[in-house]
């Protein structure tokens, strides 16, 4: 279960590389579905991730994962949703 959380905190450092590139609204699709992906798995698993709550790695982990997390909404949410509003217009 560690391991899926490790997935998750690299797909999300994929995230952080859009924005320092050029932002890319179909990378950032393509992304946020990766994460989607491993965000039911570990749902579909969350008997077993409870179980492993008190471990010192889970937390560190599960601590990284939530700082990337806003890290990310703060910087790439905007941008995500003018492109969306943009595509939206454009329709």
């Amino acid at each position: 279960m560690i391991q899926k959380l490790e997935i998750l905190y690299e797909t999300l450092d994929k995230l952080d590389g859009i924005n320092k590139m050029s932002f890319s609204f179909e990378k950032f699709k393509e992304i946020n579905s990766q994460i989607e992906k491993i965000l039911v798995d570990l749902k579909s698993n969350e008997e077993k991730l409870n179980s492993n709550k008190s471990s010192q790695e889970y937390n560190n982990i599960f601590n990284k994962i939530l700082n990337k997390i806003d890290m990310l909404e703060t910087k790439i949410l905007p941008k995500a949703n003018l492109l969306a509003s943009f595509s939206k217009s454009k329709s």
